[in-house]
């Protein structure tokens, strides 16, 4: 009886995380009550309090949710088009097959990362540190492949691995809010064109320079 009470609470809470984030990407955190998550989730609203001992806790944990499942599916989409092409395009395929899903969906929601920061980093220490620890867990593996990438000779050298994965994660925020600001992926895609064929390449003709 005991193991089945825990399996219960565990679906419970894992209802809970799910429809919160589907609340936070429709409305965002603040617009969300606590009462329309217990009510979707099919639970009295004091028994919320059960599974999390405050709203923010509960952000907390809908970020960590958020994170654990994106970081999984986008490492999958990674790893498969490594097995076809190297580390380095295998990123730009990555970015390129998110952008698609963002074109095939009417409502361009965004990242939730991105929403959230805007919308209560300043409001709570805890979102806020959530928060940083998802981004840069993005961006460990971004830079991670940007070194290969750069060890391979098809990313530039002349600026660290994690800065320019610093810049690929700030220029892809600011093309997802364009983004939802003009209903269109074109700057996504746009954007992508740039870092990928243009701005994160050495510099071939110094090398050409170089070899004489």
């Amino acid at each position: 009886m005991a193991r089945k009470k825990s399996v219960d609470l565990e679906k419970t809470k894992q209802t809970l995380l799910e429809v919160g984030l589907s609340l936070f990407e429709q409305k965002g955190f603040n617009a969300t009550g606590i009462q329309e998550i217990a009510t979707l989730a099919t639970i009295p609203k004091g028994s919320f309090y059960n599974y999390f001992s405050s709203k923010e806790e509960f952000g907390v944990a809908v970020i960590r949710y958020y994170t654990d499942v994106h970081i999984e599916r986008w490492t999958s989409v990674l790893n498969e088009a490594t097995e076809k092409e190297d580390s380095y395009k295998a990123l730009s395929t990555a970015f390129l097959a998110l952008t698609e899903k963002y074109r095939c969906s009417e409502i361009k929601k965004g990242c939730l990362l991105g929403n959230l920061a805007a919308e209560i980093s300043e409001a709570s220490e805890e979102c806020r540190m959530a928060l940083q620890q998802s981004v840069g867990q993005y961006k460990g593996i971004l830079a991670e492949r940007l070194l290969i990438g750069q060890q391979a000779g098809k990313v530039r050298k002349d600026l660290p691995a994690q800065g320019l994965a610093d810049l690929i994660w700030d220029c892809w925020q600011g093309s997802l809010l364009r983004m939802k600001i003009e209903n269109s992926v074109e700057p996504v895609s746009h954007n992508l064109e740039l870092l990928f064929h243009h701005i994160l390449l050495p510099d071939r003709s110094k090398y050409c320079k170089d070899s004489f």
